[in-house]
């Protein structure tokens, strides 16, 4: 640095003074937010412009979410949209597996309040597991088990009893 000569020496102070002023142009560019948010808006309507594929697509989705919800609200405000309290026969219940519902009590019994209501509620209830295959078959499986246990406690006291017989023929 002691070697150069002056003209070198301002050609280097003008670049780094030239490198100092674009660092600040990019940090001001950089800071200013509006402008990169209208740059990057108008950047992305350029892109839809040339394929409007996501936009229709997202467009499609919302749709979809409304007519989903005010579909909702529409089936919450009748009664099909209820299916804890069905009517007797409907389409819902032709497709279950055990059929409609039968003669137990009606809906209006099981609203009540009171010993009469907790009863129709429990023997509607009583009677759904009883049209329930599922349920049938479970309570089939249990006493299958049941017996299973029965013979095996019998079987345990008979070997316990012969033991003990060999113990005393023994001793």
């Amino acid at each position: 640095m002691a070697k150069d000569s002056l003209p070198e020496l301002e050609l280097a102070n003008v670049r780094t003074r030239e490198r100092m002023t674009d660092t600040v142009i990019e940090l001001k560019r950089r800071a200013n937010l509006p402008a990169r948010a209208r740059l990057a808006a108008a950047k992305t309507r350029q892109r839809w412009h040339r394929d409007p594929t996501p936009l229709v697509a997202m467009g499609i989705t919302g749709l979809t979410g409304v007519a989903a919800i005010v579909l909702g609200v529409a089936l919450r405000n009748r009664p099909a949209g209820h299916l804890a309290t069905p009517p007797a026969s409907s389409a819902f219940t032709a497709l279950l597996p055990f059929g409609a519902r039968g003669d137990g009590p009606s809906a209006k019994e099981q609203a009540q309040s009171g010993r009469k209501g907790r009863k129709a509620r429990a023997k509607a209830a009583e009677q759904a597991l009883d049209r329930d295959p599922a349920h049938k078959a479970r309570v089939k499986q249990q006493t299958g088990i049941a017996a299973v246990q029965r013979r095996a406690n019998k079987n345990r006291k008979a070997a316990v009893k012969r033991s003990k017989q060999a113990l005393k023929a023994r001793g």
